[in-house]
């Protein structure tokens, strides 16, 4: 192929693309090396064409791929066409990634290595299959995918032989992970032990070495698929590395003598926490019974308080009742008074007398005659000033009664 070239502004240039492709190509147009050599001539063998430079045209990568270790039997993964050379490439050299390639004029599939999967195979993939432009077909592009290729062999390989145990291990010890695998944090008040507790924090990097005393597990949950890490294997490989692999595996094994502390952990709270509530409870029935006590103790005040309270009203009632007879007069109110003056005079005794408060000897005097003088029967002289002003008088009244009419009859209120 030969490099594009175009202008812009006036100044010439040439597709870097291109110029990467055609580097490549050439270093495949007479390739130099055993396997290099050998797989030159197997394909060659193997294709339609018999020159190499055109031969080499016939092949793509299919995008089929397996990753199978060594040690491990080929055929009990390969599909059956591909038994003929396991753990094999085409140019004899051994692989444990097998790259599936096809030839477009005869149909014939054959496995070639990491090392071999040609930049033109997976060019020819990435154009016709992919629909990719072919001048962002880069030789960058191609390792990139050729790297995921792997990435996604190794990962499927990897869940085939293991994922069964691995989700059914890390299913069982998730929970657990999260409160053996801590480190210490902070200490804070809690308000259900009522003390201060230690905070737990997961713990992101091993502490110590395996197989020894005091080593600290990282967390197997926070490296495999924890939400809050960005690292998270489950993301970042697809599969689990093998550190993490063998702490799960430790782990549990393990998981009875940790749940045995996990348990012993919350059985501890959750003792404390009972006797945080009995104590709340007693508490609450201490406070409880005092104010019931408080209440019976103010009703108690309240009922002595009503008891006092009547006996200083009897008290008081009769201090009224004796005061008026060492006057001689009888018990009185507002209605003996003729006149403001009077009204307000006998208002003011009344309180003096039941609040026994000091009254003086002119005081009761002036009382005594007020009270007197509305008990003694109206004079002749009243009764006709009163009919004189048009009002009528009916049987006996005091003079106080007579002094009242005659007050209402020059107001007008009388009808």
């Amino acid at each position: 192929m030969v490099a594009r070239e175009y202008t812009v502004e006036g100044h010439d240039f040439v597709d870097m693309a291109d110029v990467v492709q055609d580097a490549v190509q050439r270093r495949w147009d007479d390739p130099s090396g055993a396997y290099n050599v050998a797989l030159k001539e197997n394909l060659t063998g193997l294709s339609v064409a018999d020159n190499w430079l055109e031969a080499r045209k016939e092949w793509k990568a299919t995008g089929k791929a397996w990753y199978i270790p060594m040690h491990m039997d080929a055929t009990e993964t390969l599909p059956d066409e591909h038994h003929g050379h396991p753990h094999h490439c085409v140019c004899n050299h051994k692989i444990a990634w097998h790259f599936e390639i096809v030839n477009t004029e005869n149909n014939r599939k054959e496995i070639v290595g990491s090392e071999h999967i040609g930049f033109w195979m997976v060019r020819r993939k990435l154009i016709e299959d992919e629909n990719i432009p072919e001048d962002m077909v880069t030789e960058e592009r191609i390792k990139e995918w050729i790297k995921e290729t792997v990435k996604t062999m190794k990962s499927n390989w990897w869940w085939e032989t293991h994922g069964e145990e691995f989700t059914e291990m890390f299913d069982a010890v998730k929970e657990l992970d999260l409160e053996i695998n801590t480190r210490v944090g902070p200490d804070y008040y809690d308000s259900e032990t009522e003390r201060y507790e230690t905070k737990k924090l997961i713990r992101k990097k091993a502490e110590g070495s395996f197989g020894l005393a005091g080593y600290g597990m990282a967390s197997i949950v926070w490296r495999w698929n924890h939400p809050d890490n960005p690292k998270a294997q489950i993301h970042t490989r697809g599969y689990p590395n093998d550190r993490l692999h063998l702490d799960l595996q430790f782990f549990f094994i393990s998981k009875d003598r940790f749940q045995q502390v996990s348990d012993e952990d919350r059985q501890e709270r959750a003792e404390r926490i009972e006797v945080v509530e009995l104590r709340k409870e007693q508490r609450r029935q201490e406070q409880q019974r005092r104010q019931e006590q408080a209440r019976a103790e103010q009703l108690e005040r309240n009922r002595l308080r009503l008891i006092r309270e009547e006996e200083e009203r009897v008290r008081l009632e009769q201090h009224w009742v004796d005061y008026c007879q060492e006057l001689g007069i009888p018990t009185f109110d507002g209605s003996v008074a003729i006149n403001d003056w009077e009204k307000q005079f006998i208002s003011d005794m009344i309180t003096r007398i039941k609040s026994v408060r000091f009254i003086s000897e002119k005081q009761k005097q002036r009382l005594v005659k007020i009270v007197l003088r509305a008990n003694e029967p109206a004079t002749e002289k009243q009764i006709n000033y009163i009919r004189s002003l048009g009002g009528e008088v009916e049987g006996t009244i005091t003079k106080a009664q007579a002094s009242k009419l005659i007050e209402n009859l020059k107001s007008g209120e009388h009808e």
